[in-house]
């Protein structure tokens, strides 16, 4: 199926399973799809399974858009809980297409628990709760990682999204794309069809044996199984850098337990270490969207406040500041920590390197220890030059054979959407596609990109300005927003800025407490959020500092 084919059954409204080899194009129709909905005002949201997988997409964790974070179960009370939290609940009702990117990272039972989740939120019992889904990815790619008692109760046959009831009873349109936009030469092209097939041959390994045997230049990109050796890689390069070395020390709040999961989840550093030169990524997003979760840069410089400066892959240059990561329970903080959202790159986990593209990679493959993982490192680069193979094992190229027999029907049924599409000329579609946006309310007439642009970037700051005019808390601007609050904050900091007029003095602490935490700010004459934190012992938390700083910027 051709990209064209694929859109244009995609702007047909039905739930649709989006996939092809890697290189086909499949973030690219992701990405004119979602422009699509834009223009024409459909209410829609963009998810993937993973952090790194959604910045590419420029989207959220299906995990956090749609409220069910890492739970293992569903039950009646959780669905209860969920439908009684507002920006959930809003999510939920506004949005009429979900785009959900690398689908093959997430099990058959989290779609079953999504779907379920779907149904409750929006009364329905169609699938999803009447939703058109947009499955997107590639099964031959990394499989799910299932922890704790779903170890025991789910196979390698029915772990995969296509084993869901959910799957079964949406049954998703099959777009299977066939051409290849990635890879530059036929040598790389065919060792990826025969490890999809399962077919390796002597041509694929002498390939594989000449990359590893030949010298090659040194790759900016490492690509290896496991973080015990992407931890010693970087430290060894970043003791071959000469300068001064800075610390950044993490900050916690909580109990042991909640730190500890905080710490597991967001892959900061309890000591982060940075020179000049040091190659980092980013671990989180920023909420002024200037770099995100899976950004790669250098280090360039550090500012006067001590921040370092990034200059990332193109070209932009940023100043990394501190950032909050926490576990809330019905607004409470139960847990928080605060770091530089980096980490230092120069090698990084395959599963982590999934969805890019690489000019030059060099990788290890001799402690493979899952089936895919071969093939998402392999594909990740445009050419067989590129390559620099440091090992392999003799099982590094094997895919599921479950996966294997699930390709032969998509590509089945994939063939079956095409000759069902053809029976209709340009002018039949088109009305089609008039239908669907008509009947979840869009705009027939297409609305101009910039004019789209503007106006989105305009209405995010206004309406929480509008908000802030009504006196309603940080909390109750959240929630009506569907946003956090600490993004919420984040508007009130750009406002400030701006030198836009806002009235925040309700917001302040009780006159004893903002006199207190006004004092410690003059002393830091920065008035950096840290050393201002520390010097207060923490009986603040950085949500009301942020605050008490905006307000004493606004009224100098």
């Amino acid at each position: 199926m051709t990209q064209k084919e694929a859109l244009s059954i995609l702007k047909l409204g039905y739930t649709t399973f989006l996939t092809g080899a890697a290189g086909s194009g499949k973030s690219y129709v992701l990405r004119e799809y979602i422009q699509y909905l834009r223009e024409h005002r459909i209410p829609h949201a963009v998810t993937a399974s993973t952090g790194i997988a959604s910045t590419h997409i420029g989207g959220q964790t299906i995990h956090s858009w749609s409220g069910l974070g890492v739970r293992d179960y569903l039950a009646a009370h959780d669905r209860e809980a969920l439908f009684e939290k507002q920006p959930v609940y809003k999510k939920w009702n506004d949005t009429h297409v979900l785009i959900i990117d690398e689908i093959s990272m997430l099990s058959a039972h989290f779609v079953d628990m999504l779907n379920e989740l779907g149904k409750h939120m929006r009364r329905s019992d169609a699938p999803f709760g009447g939703l058109q889904v947009i499955f997107c990815g590639d099964f031959f790619q990394l499989p799910p990682i299932v922890r704790g008692e779903m170890m025991q109760t789910m196979t390698t046959a029915n772990v995969f999204a296509y084993s869901a009831h959910a799957w079964k009873e949406a049954k998703p349109v099959i777009c299977y794309l066939t051409e290849q936009h990635r890879q530059e030469d036929d040598t790389l092209t065919a060792i990826l069809h025969e490890i999809r097939r399962g077919d390796v041959t002597e041509f694929t390994w002498e390939a594989l044996e000449q990359a590893h045997t030949s010298p090659k230049e040194e790759h900016s990109t490492k690509l290896y199984t496991h973080n015990i050796d992407v931890d010693e890689i970087n430290r060894k390069e970043f003791e071959k850098i000469k300068g001064e070395m800075r610390q950044f020390d993490m900050i916690t709040r909580g109990s042991a337990k909640n730190v500890a999961m905080l710490k597991n989840n967001c892959l900061a550093d309890e000591e982060l270490r940075l020179k000049v030169g040091a190659r980092v990524m980013c671990i989180k997003n920023d909420p002024e969207r200037k770099f995100v979760n899976g950004s790669i840069g250098e280090v360039v410089s550090f500012d006067l406040e001590g921040a370092p400066v990034v200059e990332l892959m193109n070209g932009k240059k940023v100043k990394i500041k501190a950032d909050t990561w926490r576990i809330e329970d019905d607004g409470k903080v139960k847990a928080e920590l605060t770091q530089l959202p980096l980490r230092l790159a120069w090698a990084i986990t395959i599963h982590k390197s999934q969805g890019m593209t690489l000019d030059g990679a060099e990788i290890d493959l001799s402690k493979t220890f899952t089936p895919g993982m071969g093939y998402v490192a392999l594909s990740r680069l445009k050419s067989i030059d590129g390559l620099h193979l440091k090992g392999i094992s003799q099982n590094a190229l094997l895919v599921s054979e479950d996966v294997q027999k699930m390709d032969e029907v998509f590509q089945k049924k994939s063939d079956q959407a095409i000759d069902a599409i053809l029976k209709y000329d340009e002018a039949q579609l088109e009305e089609k596609h008039k239908a669907f946006i008509a009947k979840v309310g869009g705009s027939i007439e297409k609305l101009d990109k910039e004019l789209i642009e503007l106006e989105e970037k305009r209405t995010t700051f206004e309406d929480t300005k509008e908000l802030l005019a009504k006196k309603l808390t940080l909390k109750e601007i959240a929630e009506k927003r569907g946003l956090t609050v600490d993004t919420i904050i984040g508007h009130i900091e750009k406002l400030v800025e701006a030198g836009e007029e806002i009235k925040i003095d309700y917001l302040m602490p009780k006159k004893k407490d903002l006199e207190k935490i006004k004092e410690a700010f003059k002393k830091n004459k920065d008035m950096k959020l840290t050393p201002t934190f520390d010097a207060l012992k923490g009986i603040y938390d950085y949500h009301m500092l942020r605050i008490v700083r905006a307000g004493m910027k606004a009224n100098s």
